[in-house]
Formats: C-alpha cells, sequence, structure tokens
C-alpha cells in the first residue's frame, strides 16, 4: 500500500460550504487571516487547502472546529472588492486528510495527507445512480444547465459522485459525510440517499405549491365573479354605490377619531384591500375596522344639569337617603358649576344652574370639561338600592344608564380586552358599553366592585385603577383596539356590600358613601310610594282597587322580614299579589274577592310569621346579656349566653367565633379576676368551677372586638348572679384596665337595636359624634347612654350593684351621660340613679 503524500500549504476555512474534488466554487474571504493566507498561496504555487468549520458562527477557529477531511484547491482566479474583501475561484483537486493545523502566525499554514482516488469495485451497479441523477436534473433546472447526463457518464465513478454531491442542494453535514468517504461503494450509498431526502422534499414543495395556486385561482374566480355582479348590478341600475374600499374610508373620514386612531384604521383598510377577501385574516381586520367605527368619537348626550330636576328625580325615586341625596346633589353642582364656566369661557349664556350643551358630533362640536375628582361609590348592604339611586342620577342628568357587573370577574381582559393575535379576541367590557351607549358622555355604574377576585389571569381591579383616575383615563387603552380612548366625559358610580373588601389601590380614587338600613318607619314609606305601585303594575293589579293598612306593611316589615333594606318586603308584597291574582281568575268556594289587606290577612295569604319577636322581659336569667353586631346585610342583635359549671376554672368558647372574639373572651375573663373582690367575689373563685360562654347561632362564624364589655357583662352576671337587664344592648372593646374603645358600624347596630324592641343602648363615648348619621326617629325612641369604663357599664347593665367583699366599698363612679329618653326604672334595681 502506497503512503500518502504529505502537504505542508496554506490553509483557509471556510464556512456554510463544502468543496468536493473536480468542482469549481467562488466565494469571497474577507477575514485578515484568510487574506494574508490567499496571498501566501498565490505567491507559493496557488494551491491552498479548503477546510469546512463545524460551526459558522466561529471567527477564529481552531483545529477542533474544523471538520478532518478537506479539499486540496487550486486558486483559478481573484478579483478585488471593496473594503478588503476578496472573490476567489477555486477549483478542487482532491481530498486531504488534516494532520496538524498552525493558526499563530500572520497566515494560517496546515499540515495535510493526500488522499488517493480508489478505483470502483468489479461488478457494482451504475443504474440506480444514473436514474436517481437523471430524476434530479429533471426537478432541478439549474443543475441541468450546468451538466449534463452524457457528461456524467463519461466521468469516471468517484469524480461523477463528488460531481453530483456538489450540486445537490443539502445541509454541509451532509455534504460533508460524502466527502469523508474514501472507498466508493459507501459514497455512492450516502449521495443515493441524499438524492432521495431531495426527492421527497421536491415532492412535499410541489404538493403545497399545486394547493396554493389552487387557493390562489378559487380567490381570483371569485373576485372576477364578485366584480361581475358588481358590473351588471350597476347596468341594471340597483346599484349605484362605491366599492367597499372606498366606503370604508369615508366612513373613517366622517368618524371624528383621533388623529392616532384614524392612522391606524387607515393603515388596517390598506392591509385589508391587500389581502383576498375570503381569508382569515381579512375577517380579523374587517372586524377590527367595524369596532373602530362603532364607538363614538364625538357624539355626546345632550346633558340637563339643573339641580331642582335632579332632586326632584331623586326624591320621586327613593324615600330617605337624605345625606346621600345631598352628596349626589353636591356632585352635580359641581359638573353644572365647570359646565357654566365653560359656557361663559367660549361666549356662550350660563344661566342658573340649567345648562344643557349642544349634542357634539364631529371633530368641531365643543369639548367639555370633565369633573375631575373621586369616583362616588355608593357602599351598604343589599336592597337598600344603590343601583337605583345610580339609575336615578342618570335619569336626572338625561344619560344613558350602563351597568357593568363586576361580581366573580377574575380576568382582566374582561376590563382590557384580549389582544387581536388571540383567535375570537374582543374588546373589554368598557370598550362595549361605550359602543352600546352611542356616547362619549353616559353614565356606567361599576356594580359589585368589592366581589372581584384575581387569579393567574390577571387582577381586574388593577386593570379598573386607568379606567376611575381622570389623569388617565382621557386614553384608556384597550389591548384589542391598541389605540387610546377618551373615558374622561362618563360619570361613573361604583357599588358595594363591604368597604374593607375593595382593594387599597381602587379605594383610594372612590369617595366612599356609606347607605346604612333603614328603619320601620322609612320602610313602610318606601313601601307605599315605590314598592306598591311598582308590584301592582307588574302583576296587572291596578284597576281592582288593591289597599294595604297601613298595619299590614307593618306586620310584613316586622313579622315576615328582617333585612336592612326593602328586597324581601318587595317579595312579599309581591306574594301576596300572586295569591290575590289567582283569586280574581279562580275564586275560592263562597269568598268574593276582598282587595283590602288587613292584619288579619297576611298570615292566611303567607302563612305563619317567618321571624319571631324577640320580646323585652323585666327579667333575664344571669349571664344572658344583649350584644349588637354588624353584617353585611345591617345591624343583629346579639344575645350572649354565659353558665358556670362545675370543673377546674377553664374557659369554654362556643358559636364558631373567631380569634379575635375569643381574645375578647380571655380578656374579659381576666378583666373580672383582676377585680373579682370588688365585684364580691373570692380571689380563688375559678379552683372549682369551669365557664362556658356561647353565642347563637351556632353556624354563623362571628368575630371582631366590639362584643369585650358584653361578654364581660356576661360573665360578671353570671358569678355574681345578678341578672343583666333585658331591655339593653351594648357594643364596645374592652381593655385589661376596664377602659372602652370606640367600635365601627354605630349606625347599623343602633338601627338593629331599634329594630328588636330594645329601648337602651349602651356606646362607647368616643362614638357620641357619630350618633348625628343615625336617623332622629331611632335617636328619640332610644335611650343611648355614653359608658367610657366598665364600672360604668356594670352600674347600667346589672339589675343590682354586687356587693364588693370586705370593709372597702369603692366609691360609685358618677352616672355617664344619657341620650334620649330616660330608661324606664327596673323594679328590682338598688341603684336607680343609674337608669337615668
Amino acid at each position: 500500500m502506497a503512503v500518502p503524500k504529505t502537504l505542508t500549504l496554506p490553509a483557509i476555512p471556510i464556512r456554510d460550504m463544502v468543496l468536493f474534488p473536480g468542482a469549481r466554487v467562488p466565494f469571497v474571504v474577507g477575514r485578515s487571516a484568510s487574506v494574508k493566507t490567499l496571498e501566501l498561496a498565490i505567491k507559493a504555487g496557488d494551491h491552498l487547502l479548503m477546510l469546512t468549520q463545524k460551526d459558522a458562527k466561529v471567527e477564529t477557529p481552531g483545529q477542533d472546529d474544523l471538520f478532518p477531511v478537506g479539499t486540496l484547491a487550486l486558486v483559478e482566479s481573484v478579483i478585488a472588492l471593496p473594503k478588503d474583501f476578496y472573490k476567489v475561484g477555486v477549483k478542487g483537486v482532491g481530498r486531504v486528510s488534516l494532520r496538524k493545523y498552525d493558526d499563530t502566525g500572520e497566515v494560517i499554514q496546515a499540515e495535510a495527507y493526500l488522499l488517493p482516488e480508489p478505483s470502483p469495485p468489479a461488478g457494482l451497479s451504475l443504474q440506480p445512480f444514473h436514474q436517481a441523477v437523471e430524476a434530479f436534473f429533471g426537478r432541478n433546472s439549474d443543475a441541468s444547465r450546468l451538466l449534463s447526463m452524457d457528461q456524467i457518464r463519461e466521468l469516471p465513478l468517484g469524480k461523477a459522485i463528488d460531481t453530483v454531491a456538489g450540486l445537490v442542494p443539502a445541509d454541509v453535514k451532509q455534504k460533508q459525510a460524502i466527502l469523508e468517504w474514501i472507498e466508493i461503494e459507501p459514497r455512492l450509498e450516502a449521495l443515493l440517499e441524499l438524492l432521495g431526502l431531495d426527492a421527497a422534499r421536491s415532492d412535499v414543495d410541489r404538493t403545497v405549491d399545486e394547493k396554493t395556486r389552487q387557493r390562489l385561482d378559487q380567490d381570483h374566480k371569485q373576485y372576477v365573479l364578485n366584480e361581475k355582479m358588481r358590473v351588471i348590478q350597476h347596468e341594471l341600475g340597483k346599484k349605484d354605490e362605491k366599492d367597499e374600499s372606498t366606503r370604508l374610508k369615508d366612513q373613517i373620514e366622517a368618524a371624528g377619531m383621533s388623529t392616532e386612531a384614524k392612522a391606524k384604521a387607515l393603515e388596517e383598510l390598506e392591509r385589508l384591500d391587500a389581502m383576498p377577501t375570503q381569508s382569515a385574516e381579512a375577517t380579523v381586520s374587517r372586524t377590527y375596522l367595524d369596532w373602530l367605527l362603532a364607538l363614538p368619537w364625538q357624539a355626546m348626550a345632550e346633558e340637563r344639569l339643573d339641580l331642582m330636576e335632579a332632586e326632584r328625580v331623586l326624591d320621586e325615586d327613593h324615600s330617605g337617603l337624605e345625606k346621600i341625596k345631598a352628596r349626589i346633589l353636591e356632585h352635580l353642582a359641581v359638573m353644572a358649576r365647570l359646565r357654566n364656566q365653560q359656557l361663559a369661557g367660549e361666549g356662550g349664556e350660563a344661566k342658573g344652574t340649567a345648562s344643557p350643551g349642544p349634542m357634539a358630533r364631529g371633530p368641531g362640536g365643543p369639548t367639555r370639561t370633565a369633573l375631575r375628582g373621586p369616583i362616588l361609590c355608593l357602599v351598604g348592604p343589599p336592597g337598600v338600592g344603590k343601583t337605583s339611586l345610580a339609575r336615578s342620577i342618570a335619569r336626572a342628568l338625561n344619560r344613558p344608564f350602563m351597568r357593568l357587573s363586576l361580581g366573580g370577574v377574575r380576568d382582566e381582559a374582561e376590563i382590557r380586552g384580549h389582544r387581536r393575535t388571540y383567535i375570537g379576541s374582543m374588546p373589554g367590557r368598557i370598550i362595549s358599553l361605550m359602543k352600546k351607549a352611542k356616547v362619549r358622555n353616559p353614565l356606567i355604574l361599576l356594580d359589585e366592585i368589592d366581589k372581584m377576585a384575581s387569579d393567574f389571569r390577571g387582577d381586574p381591579s388593577s386593570a379598573l385603577l386607568e379606567v376611575l383616575d381622570p389623569e388617565q383615563n382621557a386614553s384608556f387603552q384597550d389591548h384589542y383596539l391598541d389605540v387610546g380612548f377618551d373615558l374622561s366625559q362618563v360619570l361613573f358610580l361604583a357599588t358595594a356590600n363591604v368597604r374593607h373588601h375593595i382593594p387599597e389601590p381602587l379605594e383610594d380614587r372612590l369617595e366612599v358613601l356609606e347607605l346604612s338600613g333603614y328603619t320601620t318607619k322609612e320602610k313602610l314609606a318606601i313601601a307605599e310610594k315605590h314598592l306598591l305601585p311598582r308590584a301592582l303594575e307588574g302583576h296587572g293589579m291596578k284597576d281592582m282597587g288593591v289597599q294595604f293598612e297601613p298595619a299590614a306593611l307593618e306586620k310584613l316589615v316586622q313579622a315576615y322580614t328582617r333585612e336592612a333594606g326593602v328586597r324581601q318586603l318587595e317579595r312579599e308584597i309581591a306574594n301576596i299579589l300572586r295569591k290575590l291574582a289567582r283569586h280574581t281568575l279562580q275564586p275560592e268556594k263562597g269568598e268574593a274577592f276582598d282587595p283590602r289587606i288587613t292584619v288579619d290577612r297576611v298570615p292566611k295569604l303567607l302563612g305563619p310569621e317567618k321571624i319571631l319577636e324577640t320580646r323585652t322581659e323585666d327579667t333575664a336569667p344571669p349571664g344572658v346579656v344583649n350584644g349588637l353586631a354588624w353584617t353585611p346585610t345591617g345591624g343583629e342583635l346579639l344575645t350572649i349566653e354565659a353558665a358556670m359549671l362545675p370543673g377546674k376554672g377553664n374557659l369554654k368558647l362556643t358559636g364558631k367565633l373567631g380569634e379575635v372574639m375569643q381574645e375578647s373572651a380571655n380578656l374579659a375573663l381576666s378583666y373580672v379576676r383582676g377585680r373579682a373582690e370588688r365585684l364580691g367575689l373570692k380571689p380563688d373563685f375559678l379552683e372549682k368551677i369551669d365557664l362556658h360562654v356561647h353565642l347563637p347561632e351556632g353556624a354563623i362564624p362571628k368575630d371582631g372586638p366590639s362584643a369585650g364589655i358584653t361578654l364581660a357583662t356576661a360573665l360578671i352576671s353570671v358569678l355574681t348572679g345578678i341578672p343583666a337587664r333585658a331591655d339593653l344592648a351594648m357594643t364596645g372593646e374592652l381593655t385589661l384596665r376596664g377602659r372602652i374603645l370606640p367600635i365601627g358600624g354605630l349606625k347599623e347596630k343602633l338601627l338593629a337595636a331599634h329594630r328588636y324592641g330594645r329601648t337602651a343602648v349602651l356606646i362607647p363615648s368616643e362614638n357620641a359624634r357619630h350618633l348625628e348619621e343615625v336617623p332622629a326617629e331611632v335617636r328619640e325612641q332610644l335611650s343611648i347612654h355614653l359608658v367610657s369604663h366598665m364600672d360604668e357599664v356594670i352600674q347600667l347593665a346589672l339589675t343590682r350593684m354586687p356587693v364588693p367583699l370586705g370593709p372597702d366599698v369603692p366609691e360609685v363612679p358618677e352616672v355617664p351621660e344619657v341620650l334620649g329618653p330616660a330608661a324606664p326604672t327596673h323594679p328590682a334595681r338598688e341603684n336607680p340613679a343609674t337608669a337615668q
């Protein structure tokens, strides 16, 4: 076997190509080391080594970055290019096996073996090779122009394989694999495999091209038919309209869009014109343009800012709620002042508070100054009229009323919309309401704003920050529109049931107006003025002369509904009217239709009383004390029971109490233990007993610190055996020193005490400033005691004072201040003076 010839020549690493022996290839040299190597090769005899890089991104490859087999090349031409680049034409001479690669000098040198070209094995069939090459030439016109089948047959088999491999479009690694085969037979098999892959790829491309051509032919056919139909209709005189593109462009020009939106719409229209009408992209673009054109960019409702009319509408729709109505009228007054100033600045006439602006329907219409201030948020129990108040405000202002229910919304896209890249995307609900309103200045009610949630899809409350911020909503960005839309003229109102459920950043943008429950007198007035007329009309009973006696309505309020609002009362009235309606069409035997609803008829129509009245008794068992609690639906009377059992000094708490209330119970017991002797108890009174405190109803969770004085009073009552006053209720937070701290929800708690028939109430002294929020009717009928220390509570709540142990009798503190009528003197009290 002959020893391979060793060569030491200049070497150039090449990227993204493989040079085969016998092939001619042009390439560009630009790296400084490669340029100097090329110059050396020309001086040394025009031969160099061409070595392919494994990774084309490597700028300065080493020996490990090059394939081990390369090509000996002859430089045939060199053309100088700008910026020190050269275009070089080379011809492959033979295969070389790299031995040493040296790039440490100014030029690159390599030592390699020149590999001999073997002879083809005897008996090797060339028919598959010739057939594959002929098929390749048939599908590749560029290759067939460079070479013919006759030339392939005349070449030696090894050179023919190398020549065809250089022409086949393939990956560098696939071509390098053919170059590295020295033996003819495996080299031929690798080439046939490569030609097979090229044939398969060509079949796929041909199939795709055929389907694309068919689709284009179909679209062209549709276009031609549509054009012919348009011309025929035009000739028949049935249509004389502009084409779709021109019509859309005219609509965009006339819509009064902002500069940004107009530019976006025209750009989208240009894209739509370039698309086939039946394509999915065209449908998306057309839907987007329809949304832009449907929005009220300039149209304004003819607003009415007449305070007298607004007050009339609010009084007509709602009884009571005087402070809420006053705050709403103040809000409208500021809007009217701003409007008057704007009209005066424009040279218009400003008279009083009634200044309706003209309808602005184009870019030239007047711009209106938006009221920059907090958004009103109505917070209160269900059924107190929050949503109907917002509807009345819209009616008073003559603005369209739009309601956005946020209960259970947990996706940010509900507010901001989806981006158009998603299938089935559409704008958010804010933009959808603006489209429905058809004007820029509707009243939008954000209902149940405290019931939003957040999860992996985003936080809708964060998206509302931009909507409700007057500094930002002038250019509200909906993800679908992707252009700013002006919401500054929209009057936003919000409602909620529980204030502390509103996210803090969102609450900071709201001005909260508290709507507490109604008194019995207010409920009766609402029923007579609003609920009954509406129910009679809704049940087709207006002409039947149906009348409810005042006592019957009061019976419904007291015995069948126990709520802060009037929603259940409306249901009970409707229940009665349904039974009367049936009686008019299907009368019972022997009974004539009676339109009068008396107190006696109410149980016959509705069944037994649903709510048993908690009657006030002269005395209650020791350990039973009335407390007051706040709930999202209003105030409630909370009866606390304490019992003394044989045991070892343990305190047991039941009634599904929260952590704060359990701490209040332990604190109350510590207070009692600290003042045991003054309360007539021995220091070791807990050694042989257990105390059990229960708060009905056991299935309802309860928590909060405001039951502190009630728990302490119940423990003192059961330990001393002295009953507490049954006609009295109390609320207040207790400290270890006996101080009484203020509480929240005073109005709701006093309404509950009044509703449940209690005549006296103990409240913290520091809550006196909140009494003005309580209706005068409730304050007049309750004896309200302001207390600041637990000693005062003991004097007022127990039927008699405990007798202290020992000779030292503590001084009796001053009698606390009493607001309202004096509490009735209890016959069993030893100290009647404390009942003042």
